[in-house]
This record gives C-alpha cells, sequence and structure tokens, in this order.
C-alpha cells in the first residue's frame, strides 16, 4: 500500500508547482489600463501651458524700428577742449565715440503714452556700459560743431513727449561713449531703451 500512495503525492505536488510557474509568468498589471489616461492628461496640460504662454503673455504697450543710426568718432584736441566741452558729463581729454540714432516710437496701447527716458544698454568688455540721451540743445550744439552730422538733423524725441494711442513720434536720439572706434567695434548687446511714465518700456535693438 505504500507503493500506491507515494505517486499520488508526487503528482499532486507536480501540478501545484506548476501552477506557481504560470502565476509568476503572467503577474497581474493594474496599472496598465491606467498608462493610456494618464498620457492623454499629460499631452493636455502641455497643449494648455503652451496655449497660455502664448496668448497670455502681457501685450506690449509701444513698437518701434530704428531708421538710420550713424557712428562719427571724435578725436578730442585739449585746446579746442577748452573752447568747446562738448556734450555736458563727457571727458573732454579722450577721444569719444557719438552714435546719433533715428527712431520711430507708435503707441499700440489704448492709453496716451509719455516719454519718461532714452537710454543706450551695450555691452563692452563684459560690462554693460549705459548712456542717457542727450538733450535738444545738446544735439543743436553738437550739429554747429560738427556740420557734417546735418544730414542727420531732424526733431530729436524729447523727454516728456506725449504719444497719442494709435500714432507714432519719429526723431533722433545722440548717445556719447567715451571709446574709441576701435572699441565700439567690439560691442556686444547694444539696444536702446525707451521707458514711458506709465507702460511697458520699449527696446529697440542695434545692429
Amino acid at each position: 500500500m505504500n507503493s500506491e500512495e507515494s505517486p499520488k503525492k508526487s503528482v499532486s505536488s507536480s501540478i501545484n508547482v506548476g501552477a506557481l510557474e504560470m502565476d509568476e509568468l503572467e503577474p497581474t498589471s493594474p496599472w496598465r489600463p491606467l498608462l493610456v489616461p494618464a498620457i492623454v492628461v499629460i499631452i493636455g496640460l502641455v497643449i494648455a501651458w503652451a496655449f497660455i504662454a502664448h496668448f497670455g503673455r502681457a501685450k506690449p504697450d509701444a513698437s518701434g524700428t530704428i531708421v538710420r543710426t550713424l557712428v562719427y568718432p571724435v578725436d578730442v584736441d585739449a585746446a579746442v577742449a577748452q573752447a568747446d566741452a562738448g556734450i555736458p558729463g563727457q571727458n573732454p581729454t579722450q577721444d569719444e565715440t557719438i552714435l546719433l540714432v533715428q527712431a520711430s516710437v507708435s503707441n499700440v496701447s489704448k492709453q496716451p503714452l509719455t516719454i519718461f527716458d532714452l537710454n543706450s544698454d551695450i555691452k563692452l568688455s563684459g560690462e554693460n556700459s549705459q548712456s542717457a540721451a542727450a538733450m535738444p540743445e545738446d544735439i543743436d550744439r553738437l550739429m554747429q560743431r560738427f556740420p557734417e552730422l546735418v544730414s542727420m538733423r531732424m526733431q530729436p524725441l524729447a523727454r516728456h513727449q506725449v504719444i497719442a494711442p494709435g500714432h507714432s513720434a519719429e526723431g533722433l536720439m545722440v548717445f556719447a561713449f567715451p571709446w574709441t572706434k576701435a572699441q565700439w567695434s567690439q560691442r556686444k548687446d547694444a539696444h536702446i531703451i525707451v521707458s514711458f511714465k506709465v507702460g511697458r518700456p520699449l527696446t529697440l535693438p542695434l545692429q
């Protein structure tokens, strides 16, 4: 009788082992049905973020273009400098580079824009150098001293100038830098900044 019972136990044992092996080969995956919806949700979020980034950006208050520029190097002579100091705020005993910029600024907002300030921001030798635009009376003095610049003469863009909605203002800006022309040629990231009393500033890149 012992010989008849032992084969039955062996058969039963082999069947149980086979069932365990099948369970290991084909594990249950409850997360798989959620994979496709998760991908759809992620794609939807990306599209929504791109839509908000594009259409949710604040609209500019002004647009503008640079019509013409002229770079004029000045070799300052000490004897001449004593008689005419040039643009105030500059050292009259060193070479200068004068930048003349004719630009147009358009008011694309629904409110009048009042020009607050006009500045140039230019990177040279790894440092940013800023220069404020010359006052209208200084521009007149510059034109008298250097008649060859008369071709650039026009009504200047002025601080406190008001631009009505839908209108544009075109004018001249003059900046002076204590650089030689060779130094000027090494400039990087040059642009003009037109700021307003109320409204976002306008940045005009310089070539």
